[in-house]
């Protein structure tokens, strides 16, 4: 065994979630980083005893590529006796019905599609190849979109059912174990398309940086690991607040935010209606919104409201603050539902 690959399956079999007995799933795109992830997956399960299942979700999005990518990942999966469970996903339809980018549709249907295999086959995690140079890249996009602390967090190595095991090393790592290994990965021609933002700041932003510092994807990385840690002990500490002084009521939060929150900091009061926004269903919001809603709740005054993105409505009556989903985003969550039920039943007919 090679000093690379002791150390990838070192990274897989250190991972919280990767536990003797048990089944996982691998997502498998076919590209060297998932391979990789895969293959090393598959060497050390044999020795643990773990059961793992590789999964591809077919996009749509790039024709017969698509197709012969998602036939090179079966026949790996062939040869190297694995499970393979292929998923088929309309990325475009759910982009117009939402009105979604295709990265983010396709983001949305392909972790969907993961977590419902996870589910039907009753595996106890879903591993991900996302590695150092993607967590460079996530990190820069957050800031880019204006991000706070969360964001610079970028993605974290176990998040639920999750695990991401390759965050310290590099794509050319993952390129490296394949080339030694004997295995052929599939290149993504979209990855090439700039008008992409993670595309830019792969193919333009990154570079430009490590002219001026190139250890900066690195570093990018530990910066991210920081944030994380920092991030979860302030949540936690928010989380304290929710749990002594708010209630859930069906599927609303009713929390008190008098002269206890006044006294909290500014970087515990803001994770305290993050939280409480997440938790029904809306989206990350960014500086101003939550801004507005700590004037709101000091002005401290008559009945006031906000709505923020998500479809989330925050109203401020008599020293309490109510988070829960508007009216119109109830409706529109009901209609999608129905429409994803419609799909399903297609899908089993065809």
């Amino acid at each position: 065994m090679s000093i690379l690959e002791n150390s990838l399956r070192q990274l897989v079999a250190q991972s919280p979630l990767w536990k003797p007995g048990t089944k996982v799933i691998a997502a498998l795109s076919g590209g060297a980083d998932s391979l990789c992830l895969t293959d090393v997956m598959a060497s050390q399960g044999e020795e643990d005893g773990v059961d793992v299942l590789a999964v591809h979700v077919q996009h749509h999005l790039r024709g017969e590529e698509a197709e012969q990518d998602a036939r090179q990942a079966e026949e790996y999966c062939r040869n190297r006796g694995l499970a393979f469970r292929r998923v088929d996903v309309d990325v475009r339809s759910l982009a117009e019905g939402e009105g979604l980018s295709l990265e983010e549709a396709a983001r949305k249907l392909r972790y969907g599609a993961l977590e419902k295999v996870r589910q039907e086959t009753g595996a106890a995690a879903i591993f991900l190849a996302h590695h150092q140079d993607d967590q460079a890249e996530t990190v820069l996009l957050n800031l880019v979109r204006g991000a706070g602390t969360r964001g610079m967090r970028g993605m974290l190595p176990v998040s639920g059912y999750l695990a991401r095991p390759f965050l310290e090393i590099t794509r050319r790592d993952t390129e490296a174990y394949c080339e030694e290994m004997g295995l052929a990965w599939c290149e993504d021609s979209s990855n090439e398309d700039q008008s992409l933002k993670r595309n830019w700041v792969r193919k333009t932003l990154l570079p430009l940086l490590e002219t001026q510092n190139p250890q900066i994807r690195k570093q990018l990385a530990q910066a991210a690991a920081l944030a994380a840690s920092d991030e979860a002990y302030l949540e936690k500490l928010a989380g304290r607040y929710i749990g002594a002084y708010g209630r859930e009521v069906f599927d609303t939060w009713d929390i008190k935010v008098e002269k206890d929150f006044a006294a909290l900091p500014l970087a515990l009061q803001s994770r305290v209606i993050r939280i409480l926004v997440r938790r029904v269903g809306g989206a990350e919001m960014s500086y101003d919104h939550v801004r507005k809603i700590l004037e709101m709740i000091e002005r401290g005054v008559g009945n006031k409201s906000l709505d923020v993105p998500g479809g989330v409505r925050l109203i401020y009556l008599n020293g309490r603050l109510m988070v829960g989903k508007n009216q119109r985003s109830r409706e529109e969550e009901r209609a999608a539902k129905l429409a994803q039920k419609e799909r399903q039943r297609n899908e089993r007919k065809s």
